[in-house]
């Protein structure tokens, strides 16, 4: 049986690279962050809310003490333990008024600077397999420092106010000003069609198009982002819950708590109550 090889364990975390095609299918919750990444393949998780499937260059995040068991894995995972106060000192430093720790999102997520940043650093943890160093550890412990700032940055969770999209400005421009529509009118009850019309492609092209790069299928993102907008309103008004739900665009109150609390484990209210402590 092959078995997972451990890369390196610094002070705010551990890097491993996952070459286990058997299942895991016992449950666990750890004491840490989980970034995983797949390389190539897909790869099947499980929570008590969901069930997640990951196709190459996407990636999941489990907090601390989620329950979790993978199901399945086509081939090989990138797997980085980070340490929980590590991680929610860098978001205070980004932001000094954030004072509950982060909970991530349960969803797949892609973003190309996360890519580029797991291919860069196994590039160099390839080079120097054969002996670790002392340069090994000192790249990796700076390298948990990077990826600790990017998911603060980019990743979905309770201290997100926005989805940076800038990225695909010039890579992706036809996606850029659809999805830049879609921000701007969150309200709004989109169809596929009139999202397709704004890229000028077929629907069927666009909703292959946007799942390609985005990693999600375009009404995904787009609940997704009105959970953020809701969050905003949660921390900073007295709003009932049912306004919260019917400005960011949601068709019923249920369906938004249904949503945010598949998302994050916990009612829009304990939420509001979470972070008003």
């Amino acid at each position: 049986m092959r078995k997972s090889k451990l890369l390196m364990e610094v002070p705010n975390g551990v890097f491993l690279l996952k070459k286990d095609f058997d299942q895991e299918s016992n449950w666990r919750s750890d004491n840490c962050y989980k970034f995983i990444y797949s390389l190539n393949g897909a790869m099947t998780y499980q929570t008590n809310r969901n069930q997640l499937i990951l196709y190459e260059q996407q990636f999941i995040l489990f907090n601390p003490q989620d329950e979790h068991k993978q199901l399945a894995v086509d081939d090989k995972k990138f797997l980085i333990e980070l340490n929980p106060s590590f991680l929610n000192e860098i978001a205070r430093f980004l932001s000094p008024m954030h004072y509950y720790d982060i909970q991530f999102a349960s969803f797949v997520q892609k973003y190309p600077q996360l890519t580029n940043w797991v291919q860069f650093v196994l590039q160099y943890v390839q080079l120097e397999q054969d002996e670790i160093t002392e340069s090994t550890e000192i790249f990796l412990e700076h390298s948990i420092t990077q990826l600790a700032l990017i998911l603060v940055k980019s990743a979905v969770g309770t201290h997100t106010n926005d989805i940076n999209i800038h990225t695909h400005k010039t890579i992706h421009p036809e996606l850029y000003k659809t999805i830049s529509a879609m921000k701007e009118n969150f309200q709004h009850a989109w169809t596929l069609d009139e999202m397709a019309n704004v890229s000028r492609l077929s629907k069927y092209q666009f909703a292959h198009y946007f799942k390609e790069i985005i990693g999600i299928s375009p009404y995904s993102w787009l609940q997704i982002y009105r959970i953020i907008r809701s969050q905003e309103m949660l921390k900073n008004t007295d709003k009932t819950i049912l306004n919260i739900a019917m400005e960011c665009g949601f068709s019923s109150v249920a369906i938004y708590n249904q949503l945010f609390k598949r998302l994050y484990g916990i009612t829009p209210g304990l939420f509001r109550r979470m972070v008003r402590r």
